[in-house]
């Protein structure tokens, strides 16, 4: 049986394609876990931030019930952070 360099070239090309895949996998895999570690630093018990739903309303506006608003002490002009996950 002879050695087939081509065969073997293919399979080294394939295998470094799988290698790379798994670092950038490793790599996205890190950068979501300190992502997360921020963002689970918010969490609804904490004094300033508050967690509803609400709906998209005409114009993309969204409400902020007024038990939150009156907890957090928002008045009109306020700046706040929105952080949006579709359900």
């Amino acid at each position: 049986m002879a050695f087939d360099v081509e065969y073997f070239k293919k399979s080294l090309e394939m295998w470094e394609g799988v290698v790379k895949a798994q670092q950038e996998l490793m790599k996205k895999f890190t950068e979501m876990q300190s992502s997360f570690l921020e963002f689970s630093k918010f969490t609804p018990f904490s004094n300033n931030i508050a967690v509803f739903r609400a709906k998209i309303q005409s114009g993309g506006r969204i409400s902020i019930p007024e038990a939150d608003r009156t907890a957090l002490n928002l008045k009109e002009g306020d700046v706040v952070k929105v952080i949006v996950i579709k359900e």
